[in-house]
């Protein structure tokens, strides 16, 4: 019986159903379409783990392994395992035609072990493959190269030393990760070429990877169990195919949780603009409910009638989000296409079909359960009283809202990958939307005293949105919402690139010189002096490992299998690395003071442990705090030191800053590299030292900061895209739910708009009684909406990526037009049947 009472009532109420399954539909595209994108990706990804790492294990450090470390490591090994080496690093490379900072990748006769390489003459190089630069002096590399340098095949380069000539241009790297996370081309060279020429010195900054070929049936696990007992130092890893493929989805990973957080919103919108129009279509029920209560129907099963209902209607609106979904996809893949190695070709695959229909079914019945809970205050005796049903008679359940509430917050988290940024990002969403709310009430009950207009429909306009609050308010947080989106990442864009502007921020370095050897600083210095300049910062780097946590073993942390939060990510990777420590007297203008107190001076004699300064975002991963003692080992030397205090350090500066210092005067005779930063000079001058340092200097590093800047704006500009689209996914669902609100109003005050045209109203007059009510609560929501969005991209600038904030102006004032004009548009559409009506066809309908 329920079943049947739900269907008829179904059929009878089509029009609310076809709203209702639009409404949640256009807010589960978005979530559904970055789902399939993901599984597509990670798929991709899974199966491509093996190429990306090229081996079954890979022990990787940013030293070389001691004999002793290698000796038990191999006693490790299976029978018949196969090993290749091979480093990483990066250099500069001159040539005739200039020179370019690039990434060595430095291997031998067994690589690739897995994957391959194919290059633009046609041969693919893959495990066994003759190669040409390991017979021959020879490279190969990157088609940037010759994009950015104009090198071709048979062009002779220098790397330090070392001179080879260019035997191939890659074409496709499938041990490639993805670009975004590539700093520079790369080049192949063979690795026993490297002590000739004289890069790697002591002190240098590379990546060591031992690849191991694993006999099959050997499980991996129990291996790399056995291989970490092996190596005690937290700083060697020793990686799987899985966890290669993780951290080289690890950035796009971020995007795709951000793009997760915007879906969410225009999730929630839809969720609005289907409860409002739920609720309108129950209050209509209510009196037929009653009916059917006195008839013998328990609450229960009344409930029971309209949970199967909303479930039904939940799992159709399953079928329009595949729709549109499979209409989103291409262009979200497209936006996407650049930031993967992989030509991804998503569908909506099997996990996405299930997640929609979760989601939808089980969206529909939190949305509509706390209005359900009303039928159990029904009472029969209600029949036989002149008041009307309504959906907010009865006891207020304001428990009921709690599950919709956890839904969102459950699931911000679950796709921002972090509880942190999860519970963030809803407490922002409740503070923007009371504050909408807040402002809508204002607005709507001030609206109510606007009564000094001569024009009739004018002074109706306003009374109308007073009398109408709740309508009037869910169109006023949907549209604000929309704004607020739509404006956050173009104010955001515009602070980033205020922010790395060149042009006369001379605290700003066009260089940054790296792997400056000891004896080389009075050169350096000398080529700088002779140009005129004078180095921003000249930083020592001393490497080092952390042996002890106050007297506790700093023990290596592994990532668990499941669900991992980006914090429990990011502790593993910074506990599971050597350190960079440095010294100087006091703070760099990059650097504010936090918690603690200054150094107290010199490192003197009778001093029992020295003082550390640690960076505030450092310490808090790391679960430092002031009073902690740190034993470190600096190169076999063992050095403790105690934090002082915590400091705020400005990366965008592009300072040399590290995220340990040590009090001056302990580390000074340490084995150390220098790093120098070159303030901001003119294209020519920066061109013509980096040649002059490469020249004199082959072993030093320089990077172009202007270019990296310039890359990351691109790169920016590219995700800022991928996020605008969700932004405007969002922005339509307002327009639906303010096209679903205005019709559900208009339905709702038919007789009396069709009273005033008998009254003498014309149908102009009508529509413009409807319009202006509309856009009074559209262009104020346009204009609350852009104006919180100013205050959360400052907060985002400021307290997030601590940067500068540069107000724009233009992006708020253009969006309030569009969005009131927009708004404009629907709302007519949505009442234009009703203004065409004649004003007899009301007088005919019986009552």
């Amino acid at each position: 019986m329920l079943f049947r009472l739900a269907f008829r009532e179904l059929r009878r109420s089509w029009r609310f159903g076809l709203f209702f399954i639009f409404n949640l539909s256009l807010g589960l595209t978005g979530f559904v379409a970055l789902q399939a994108f993901n599984s597509a990706l990670n798929a991709q990804i899974k199966a491509n783990a093996k190429s990306i790492l090229s081996a079954d294990l890979a022990i990787s450090a940013r030293r070389e392994l001691t004999e002793d470390e290698l000796k038990k490591t191999r006693a490790v090994y299976p029978a018949g395992t196969e090993e290749s080496k091979m480093y990483e690093f990066f250099a500069m490379m001159n040539s005739a035609k200039g020179s370019r900072l690039v990434m060595i990748k430095a291997i031998d006769g067994s690589y690739p072990i897995y994957g391959s390489l194919d290059l633009e003459s046609g041969t693919s190089i893959v495990q066994g493959s003759k190669k040409d630069i390991i017979e021959n002096k020879t490279a190969w590399i990157y088609p940037e190269l010759r994009a950015q340098l104009g090198l071709e095949v048979g062009d002779e380069i220098q790397l330090g030393s070392l001179k080879l000539k260019i035997s191939e241009v890659i074409q496709k790297d499938a041990t490639q990760t993805f670009r975004m996370a590539s700093l520079a081309p790369r080049v192949y060279i063979n690795r026993a070429y490297l002590p000739q020429s004289g890069l790697l010195q002591f002190g240098s900054t590379f990546s060591l990877a031992y690849l191991l070929k694993i006999p099959e049936k050997v499980p991996m696990a129990p291996l790399q169990d056995e291989l970490y007992k092996a190596l005690s130092d937290p700083a060697v890893r020793v990686e799987t195919p899985d966890s290669a493929g993780e951290d080289s989805g690890r950035q796009l990973g971020y995007l795709s949780d951000y793009l997760g957080l915007v879906s969410i919103i225009a999730l929630f919108m839809s969720a609005l603009g289907a409860a409002y129009i739920y609720r309108l279509f129950l209050s209509s029920r209510m009196k037929e409910i009653a009916i059917l209560r006195t008839l013998g129907l328990q609450s229960w099963e009344a409930v029971g009638v309209y949970v199967i209902q909303a479930s039904l209607l939940g799992l159709l609106a399953t079928v329009p989000t595949l729709l549109f979904s499979h209409l989103v996809l291409p262009l979200l893949s497209k936006l996407l296409a650049s930031f993967t190695p992989f030509d991804l070709q998503p569908s909506i695959s099997l996990e996405a079909i299930i997640v929609c229909l979760v989601m939808a079914v089980f969206g529909s019945f939190v949305v509509s359960m706390p209005f359900l809970m009303k039928i159990f205050d029904l009472r029969a005796a209600k029949l036989f009283s002149e008041e009307k049903f309504a959906v907010g008679d009865g006891v207020r359940r304001y428990w009921t809202f709690l599950p919709p509430v956890m839904l969102f917050y459950f699931l911000s988290v679950y796709q921002a990958h972090s509880w942190r940024i999860g519970s963030l990002f809803v407490g922002s969403m409740v503070a923007v939307i009371i504050l909408l709310t807040v402002i809508g009430y204002v607005a709507v009950k001030g609206a109510g005293l606007l009564t000094g207009f001569k024009t009739w429909f004018l002074r109706f306009s306003f009374l109308s949105l007073s009398r109408r609050a709740i309508a009037s308010l869910a169109v006023f947080v949907a549209l604000g919402l929309g704004a607020l989106l739509i404006n956050i990442l173009p104010q955001l864009k515009n602070s980033l690139q205020s922010e790395f502007r060149f042009e006369g921020r001379s605290k700003i370095p066009s260089l940054f010189i790296f792997d400056i050897q000891d004896e080389q600083l009075p050169g350096i210095q000398k080529v700088l002096e002779n140009n005129q300049l004078k180095p921003l910062g000249l930083s020592p780097l001393v490497r080092a490992r952390i042996l002890k946590v106050n007297d506790q073993d700093y023990e290596r942390k592994l990532e668990g299998e499941g669900f991992k939060t980006r914090e429990e990510e990011n502790e593993a990777r910074f506990r599971n690395r050597g350190v960079n420590l440095s010294y100087r007297e006091g703070l760099s203008d990059s650097e504010t003071l936090i918690e603690g107190r200054p150094f107290s001076g010199d490192f003197k004699p009778d001093q029992k442990v020295a003082e550390l300064s640690v960076e505030m975002r450092f310490a808090d991963r790391m679960g430092f705090k002031i009073g902690d003692k740190l034993l470190f080992d600096v190169q076999g030397v063992e050095v403790e030191g105690e934090i002082i205090n915590l400091r705020k350090v400005k990366w965008t500066s592009f300072q040399p800053n590290f995220f340990i210092l040590v009090q001056n005067g302990v580390l000074n005779e340490a084995p150390k590299t220098y790093i120098a930063a070159i303030p901001s000079i003119a294209e020519n001058r920066r061109v013509e030292l980096q040649n002059q340092v490469v020249k004199e200097f082959p072993n030093i590093s320089v990077i172009d900061v202007v270019r990296a800047v310039d890359d990351v704006l691109k790169t920016a500009e590219k995700m800022s895209w991928s996020l605008e689209l969700m932004a405007a996914l969002a922005l339509i669902t307002g327009y639906i739910v303010l096209f679903s609100i205005v019709r559900s109003q208009i339905k709702l005050r038919r007789w009396e708009l069709n009273m005033l045209k008998i009254l003498g109203a014309s149908g102009q007059e009508v529509a413009s009684f409807i319009l202006v009510e509309f856009a009074f609560l559209s262009f104020l929501a346009a204009t609350a909406g852009s104006f919180l969005s100013i205050l959360v991209s400052f907060s985002l600038n400021t307290f997030i990526f601590e940067s500068e904030f540069t107000l724009s102006w233009l992006q708020p004032m253009v969006s309030v037009v569009i969005i009131t004009a927009i708004s404009l548009l629907v709302s007519f559409l949505a009442s234009l049947d009703i203004v065409k009506e004649s004003a007899l066809s009301i007088l005919r309908e019986e009552k």
